[in-house]
């Protein structure tokens, strides 16, 4: 039973980050992408808690490597907070989508 529900979280946590993952980059209106971008970054961060706080504590490689992810998603919403022209938005967008799918596959044990 507890590995169904597990497939299921799963299942939702991959549908959520492609949706947002997609949503991120196909926005058009500036305030509909920072609105995105600031939710996808928070989940982003989520997702490295997650896998973070669900390691051994003595497995620091892969505590570090998991935090530093969600150290991604945070320094993507300090870049769209002052950024002034469509480049930065784009890097915030990049950083953000970077460390949900890497905190995704690392989530998996992909990568």
């Amino acid at each position: 039973m507890a590995i169904g529900i597990f497939a299921v979280l799963f299942a939702a946590v991959s549908v959520v980050s492609v949706l947002g993952i997609l949503l991120l980059f196909l926005l058009k209106e500036e305030k509909g992408q920072k609105i995105c971008l600031y939710i996808m970054g928070a989940w982003g961060m989520c997702i490295a808690a997650f896998h973070g706080l669900s390691l051994p504590g003595n497995w620091i490689g892969g505590q570090i490597a998991a935090w530093g992810l969600g150290l991604m998603s945070a320094a993507g919403i300090v870049v769209c907070a002052g950024a002034e022209g469509e480049e930065k938005r784009q890097l915030a967008s990049i950083l953000v989508a970077v460390s949900i799918a890497g905190g995704v596959l690392r989530l998996f044990s992909i990568v």
